[in-house]
């Protein structure tokens, strides 16, 4: 009972760490934006470049001996890896971009929202029908996304909030992708991200007349890249598997949480009563709309 106990804080503990480098990336990125320190296209190349590589050297160190695990090489890929890379970097693109009009926190729901939106409208399709209580969350979140991006005094700008909203479909989608593929995720992301190499040379090659570079902004796309996105997605699929999945969804409600409070902390921005009532409705729609899957797939285990 005392090892069940000292394993489940340390599990939790670790998903804690994990949530916090995911609202690091929207607060490093603001960082870097807000200041020019970096251009839009440069965070993303530098981003997913060092991301590649820390995953590559966290691949070859946990699964080298693992003779089933997916060989994290660029060639003779599964098309579905080609994909996944694609929406890898189209999330991370748009999210660079969109940061240039939103504050952390801001954009870091509006990219929540849209993920789990997305995977729920998956798998809606994937089990034909979802449950009442299901429908009934995701109109709630919705109906928050509305509150929020409504015109009115402390709206989001529209082209940032519509640039997040394409990150949070992209990444609802390499979501998705990497639960059907059913191989280890440490190395398929790994996989993934040497892929969007292929994506990331091009968009940066066609932005260069508009780089802007800065040694602070390198460091602080390196940090978005190799820590808040390698290193964290290690974490967390790490300890994932310890938790149910309605667990894991509800544990995700605190990245956009963290994200604005580092925001205003850090960035001195403001935490608007709009913001508060829409971050409100949203993460209280998305629980509902958890809570509707776990009473769904308990029932139909019973049956």
């Amino acid at each position: 009972m005392v090892h069940m106990t000292k394993l489940t804080l340390k599990n939790l503990t670790m998903a804690l760490v994990a949530m916090t480098f995911f609202a690091a990336n929207s607060v490093l990125c603001r960082m870097a934006l807000a200041d020019s320190d970096i251009d839009p296209a440069s965070f993303t190349s530098i981003r997913l470049v060092s991301g590649a590589l820390v995953l590559y050297v966290l691949s070859y160190i946990f699964h080298a001996k693992d003779s089933e695990s997916p060989k994290c090489a660029l060639v003779q890929q599964p098309m579905e890896h080609w994909l996944a890379a694609a929406m890898l970097f189209l999330y991370a693109a748009t999210f660079s971009f969109a940061y240039m009009y939103l504050e952390t926190g801001i954009g870091a729901l509006i990219l929540f929202a849209f993920v789990q939106l997305t995977m729920f409208a998956y798998s809606h399709h994937k089990e034909g029908g979802a449950s009442g209580l299901e429908y009934i969350g995701a109109l709630i979140a919705v109906a928050g996304l509305g509150y929020m991006v409504s015109p009115g005094m402390n709206a989001p700008d529209a082209w940032g909030a519509g640039l997040m909203a394409i990150s949070g479909v992209a990444w609802g989608i390499y979501s998705v992708l990497g639960k059907e593929m059913k191989v280890p995720q440490l190395p398929a992301n790994c996989i993934n991200f040497r892929l969007s190499i292929f994506f990331v040379v091009p968009f940066f090659l066609l932005n260069i007349p508009m780089n802007t570079v800065s040694s602070e902004g390198i460091w602080l796309a390196v940090l978005s890249g190799a820590g808040a996105s390698a290193v964290g997605y290690a974490i967390w699929y790490g300890v994932v598997q310890q938790f149910k999945a309605t667990q894991a969804g509800v544990m995700q409600l605190s990245v956009p949480i963290i994200a604005a409070l580092a925001g205003y902390m850090l960035l001195d921005e403001t935490l608007t009563l709009r913001m508060v009532i829409s971050a409100a409705v949203i993460l209280f729609g998305i629980t509902v709309t958890f809570l509707g899957k776990e009473n769904k797939q308990s029932s139909l285990a019973r049956d």
